[in-house]
């Protein structure tokens, strides 16, 4: 965590669910250690929901599971994650993270 940039005191928003269950408890067992707050997210919450996590908090990083669904309709966690992200679509691995309506966030992984 604090080779990535984080201090203590910055937040994590980890949005997982069930069948990622063990990478959630290492991430937030990792940001813990590290004195970064752990901010999660279930599965079940819509996008307006993530919205309010990844502002009310000023996370620095998002961790997820891209291929999720979230709803009945097949709608992914990375459709929900572009939905407010727009910007994602056109970035490469390794560009700076550079994301208008979450100034704060840093990394999304």
């Amino acid at each position: 965590m604090l080779e990535a940039g984080f201090s203590k005191g910055d937040s994590l928003v980890i949005a997982g669910d069930q069948t990622c269950a063990a990478e959630s408890l290492v991430a937030q067992m990792g940001a813990i250690k590290a004195g970064v707050k752990v901010v999660t997210f279930s599965e079940k919450d819509s996008a307006e929901a993530l919205d309010h996590a990844l502002a009310s908090t000023q996370a620095k990083g998002l961790l997820f599971e891209p291929s999720n669904q979230v709803n009945e309709q097949g709608t992914t966690r990375l459709d929900m994650v572009h939905s407010l992200m727009p910007e994602l679509k056109t970035m490469y691995f390794g560009d700076e993270l550079n994301v208008a309506k979450y100034p704060h966030l840093h990394h999304v992984v």
